[in-house]
């Protein structure tokens, strides 16, 4: 009856193993997007725990029509019309601010806010006084925190458009001017954000899930030299202000700088062909240029050897909104290097045969370079066990992760009648104990 016993048992681990596993391959196919919750924010609505006492009026927002608002989907923080301002309304006290977090009665509050901004509570007014006070042009999903018990609390937002916000110096909202709040970015897929109304915040009259953004955090930091807004007062009408002012030298701009061009979609093209990624990207109304890759590169994805000519890379990425007009620049796998020469070794010279060289033993595959420095261009190669004719040694250079090095490398005689260098960490034996002579 044993035996019976163990065959039933394992009969039934067998099938909870294809139960585990046929669960986790239909998990892996279906992979249905997980939904964020997100709170929604309206225009005028009183934070629930805002560092800052909204009574004590540190921002105003501005009435904006949902006409105004821009297609959605990730912006840059520079892209003209993004965000709105008015001539007449500031929308943000930022000496006030300071004022509030830099009081020895908010010294808590402040520590936490300057942490979540990455800066130390001594960096406070510097901050703030580089940022600049904008209006929010559409519905934005953002990363809000609310004060509670000492702590910031985290929370998914979506703030209206017309809430007013002071921007950093690469046009990421960093602080909800109402209520001071830090604001970071919402780090979730457009699609994924489950917005919930509630409260004072209903849903307002202008929503429309199409038109929602997100900043999107730049891989680069290049800082806006300027901003292009919405003239919130003027219909058709637009601003020029700059980084970290505060609306008194704006200059007017005679047209709404989000309608000066029409926004496209940036295609796919990595792994196309240079001239197919041309062609549909020129179909869009975007213009080329290319750039070479690495040698020997390899497009995301693909087999390590690419074809010369296809496209790599391109910036912007893919899906970003652009300006007809943008220029999409490509990183093309170049042609193909040359096939690189292997040394091959030398038979060991008898005891009575004078060469004028001395045989060196390599320990390891090794390139040959045509000057002694881990910087010279590769003219050769050599392979671990081989013997290889060296006629002399000398000192060059090193280059790794820590910097230059002085360091030992043995001159080589090549097939080819010419000379190379190979370093002798690579070889079997110090050069001068095994009777090679200096250069």
């Amino acid at each position: 009856m044993k035996p019976v016993r163990g065959t039933r048992a394992s009969v039934a681990l067998t099938a909870i193993l294809i139960t585990l596993s046929l669960g986790l391959t239909s998990t892996a196919c279906t992979r249905v997007l997980t939904k964020v919750a997100v709170k929604a924010v309206a225009r005028g609505a009183p934070a629930a725990a805002p560092f800052f006492q909204e009574a004590l009026r540190l921002g105003t927002d501005a009435l904006v029509g949902g006409e105004l608002a821009l297609e959605g989907g990730t912006k840059k923080g520079d892209q003209p019309g993004l965000y709105g301002g008015s001539r007449t309304n500031r929308g943000c006290a930022k000496k006030k601010l300071v004022r509030f977090l830099l009081d020895p009665a908010h010294r808590a509050k402040a520590e936490e806010w300057a942490r979540l901004q990455g800066i130390g509570t001594d960096e406070i007014e510097g901050f703030v006084k580089k940022l600049t006070p904008v209006v929010l042009r559409n519905d934005t999903l953002v990363k809000n925190h609310d004060y509670k018990k000492g702590k910031a609390v985290p929370f998914h937002a979506l703030l209206e458009a017309g809430i007013a916000v002071l921007v950093d110096l690469y046009g990421q909202p960093v602080v909800q001017c109402s209520c001071g709040n830090p604001l970071d970015a919402f780090e979730h897929d457009l699609d994924s954000a489950d917005v919930k109304f509630k409260g004072k915040s209903r849903k307002w009259r202008s929503y429309d899930p199409e038109k929602i953004v997100k900043v999107e955090r730049p891989e680069v930091k290049e800082e806006v030299k300027r901003y292009q807004l919405v003239d919130v007062d003027e219909k058709d009408a637009g601003i020029v202000r700059l980084p970290g002012t505060d609306g008194t030298r704006d200059e007017p701009l005679p047209d709404d700088p989000g309608t000066q061009d029409a926004e496209v979609v940036v295609p796919t093209v990595t792994g196309m062909s240079v001239q197919e990624a041309t062609q549909t990207l020129s179909a869009q109304g975007l213009q080329v240029q290319t750039q070479d890759g690495p040698s020997g590169s390899a497009a995301p994805g693909t087999a390590p050897a690419t074809a010369p000519g296809t496209v790599l890379g391109q910036d912007p990425a893919a899906d970003e909104q652009v300006a007809e007009g943008t220029v999409v620049t490509l990183t093309v796998a170049p042609d193909a290097d040359p096939p690189m020469v292997t040394e091959s070794p030398s038979p060991t010279p008898s005891p009575t045969e004078d060469t004028g060289t001395t045989t060196v033993i390599v320990l390891a595959d090794a390139p040959v370079r045509e000057s002694p420095s881990s910087a010279g261009a590769q003219v050769s190669h050599v392979a671990a066990g081989g013997q290889y004719p060296a006629t002399c040694y000398g000192y060059g250079e090193s280059v790794d992760a820590h910097g230059s090095a002085s360091d030992l490398w043995v001159r080589l005689s090549l097939r080819s009648g010419e000379f190379g260098w190979v370093t002798a960490t690579a070889l079997q034996e110090d050069p001068a104990a095994g009777g090679l002579g200096q250069c």
